[in-house]
């Protein structure tokens, strides 16, 4: 049980040093604005507002809870997420370090035993998390994926729909093996960057935006549909139930999310023609994408490992109900190929694999184990189950929530967070409402894509935006493109329930 392991005199003492440590920390950071993307309030105010609010807030958080019937120990815990929540809202240092900050501030007063605290490390997703990213950063590096969309473009039709269509089919493609919106539209701006080049689109025009927007589309729109096209969906399936892990960690997820996924898709192929007019057509250079492609010569070995581990991965996970090894192992599968047959090198492997991102996602295993073992979980359902009473066993009510909370706490948090954050608060009321909990992990990744200002579009857009191609792109166009899109993902979700009701998921 909770508190058997220190005092309670001992864990406020505890408490007290590491307030005091965290204080200094604070004061050194305020003077300085780390290098961080976008954030609500910009300039060095917002770094000082935010380290003020670190040190204000906690503490009435913990007389809260307190006052809530909580324990010590998860009142305690509760202060420690709300500043770990805080330096996400205010981008005060990367994403991962406040996951650290909280497994760390949880081992150091004694509020739950390291066994769980760093459960999270222990666990066999870090094999999929290691697998994945080193699989990516091989595709990256052998240019397999260059030559794939070279070789799909000549091919096409030399039509502006086949163009875009490219780029969203890329995005697609990728998003299986690649969790990260970022590095796959970092992946895609360079064919993008050579695609408008070649076609000698017209600046700011409605081609070269709308190749964009499908640029966009491609590294955005299919990661809530598989389990490894989102980080965040890879740390969420740990909530849930130890039986349907290994079934959702497969192509099941994808299966699941078929009407979404259609949805989503035939929404973009409508909506861009209409937003962006493109009135004067400039043929395709075949000629220099052919002699482009000559170039990069025959295959190379290191490109037959990647598309081996490619589908070999992809293969796995398709059958996983047959053969029942679970998608982790397979990473970790391919992981060893990669590695044996010196694909990855050392130096490869330290510098092209995303490690801040690892410890991110294995970080935020292990807060909410720590929340389960202090029993915050049940506390958050009790809580939920009043605010959300409205529910009332539907469905559509219930997707009315999810969204409502997304979007609310998409004004705060960056989009992993949120969507984790969306899952944990409404999990106890998918379970009192007999809703599938895959649906609300779901439903959190889906809306958590869902955003409106500038500062909020970290998922890819911000990096388009920070591209040298961006001068040339109408970048209101873009905004009302990710507008109709949020819209698209409401539209998917409720086009979803049939198709859940015939799976037996509701």
């Amino acid at each position: 049980m909770p508190g058997k392991f220190v005092s309670v005199a001992t864990e406020h003492w505890a408490l007290v040093v590491f307030y005091g440590l965290l204080a200094v920390a604070a004061a050194i950071f305020a003077r300085r604005r780390p290098d961080v993307d976008a954030a609500p309030i910009p300039g060095d105010n917002r770094i000082v507002a935010g380290w003020i609010l670190v040190l204000v807030v906690p503490p009435f958080l913990y007389l809260a809870a307190l006052a809530g019937n909580f324990s010590v120990e998860a009142a305690l815990f509760t202060a420690i997420l709300g500043a770990t929540v805080l330096m996400w809202m205010f981008a005060l240092v990367d994403e991962f370090v406040p996951v650290l900050f909280a497994v760390v501030s949880t081992l150091f007063i004694g509020l739950a035993p390291s066994s769980t605290a760093l459960g999270g490390f222990s666990s066999s997703k870090l094999l999929l998390l290691v697998g994945v990213f080193a699989l990516s950063a091989v595709m990256t590096m052998s240019a397999l994926s260059q030559r794939v969309m070279l070789w799909a473009l000549l091919r096409l039709p030399d039509r502006p729909f086949w163009h875009q269509f490219c780029m969203l089919a890329g995005g697609y493609l990728l998003s299986p093996v690649m969790p990260s919106t970022n590095a796959r539209v970092a992946l895609l701006l360079p064919v993008f960057k050579d695609m408008a080049d070649r076609l000698r689109l017209v600046p700011r025009g409605a081609a070269i935006t709308a190749l964009a927007a499908a640029t966009f589309a491609g590294g955005m729109l299919f990661s809530p549909m598989m389990a490894t096209s989102k980080s965040a969906n890879i740390a969420a399936i740990g909530f849930l139930p130890q039986q349907m892990q290994a079934e959702f960690s497969g192509l099941f997820w994808l299966w699941a999310a078929l009407a979404a996924a259609v949805t989503v898709t035939a929404l973009h192929f409508i909506i861009l023609p209409r937003l962006f007019r493109v009135q004067d057509h400039t043929p395709m250079p075949r000629d220099v994408l052919r002699a482009q492609l000559d170039a990069m010569g025959p295959v190379k070995p290191s490109e037959k490992v990647a598309a081996g581990g490619f589908i070999f991965f992809l293969a796995g996970c398709a059958t996983v109900s047959w053969h029942h090894i679970s998608p982790s192992l397979l990473g970790g599968c391919v992981l060893l190929l990669l590695l044996v047959t010196g694909t990855l090198l050392r130096k490869d492997f330290q510098r092209q694999v995303d490690w801040p991102m690892l410890l991110f996602l294995l970080g935020i295993d292990c807060i909410t184990r720590i929340m389960s073992y202090l029993e915050i979980d049940k506390a958050l359902a009790v809580a939920a189950s009043d605010l959300f009473g409205f529910v009332g066993g539907s469905t559509s009510l219930f997707i009315l929530a999810a969204l409502a909370t997304s979007i609310v706490l998409r004004f705060f948090l960056p989009i992993t967070p949120s969507m984790l954050t969306t899952a944990i608060i409404l999990l106890p009321v998918a379970a009192a409402n007999g809703i599938h909990p895959w649906i609300c992990i779901f439903l959190a990744g889906l809306f958590s894509d869902i955003w409106f200002m500038r500062y909020q579009g970290t998922n890819g857009y911000l990096q388009i935006c920070a591209s040298e191609e961006a001068a040339r792109l109408h970048e209101p166009g873009l905004m009302r493109y990710n507008h109709w899109m949020n819209l698209a993902r409401v539209a998917a979700a409720f086009a979803s329930v049939p198709w859940w009701h015939w799976l037996g998921l509701l």
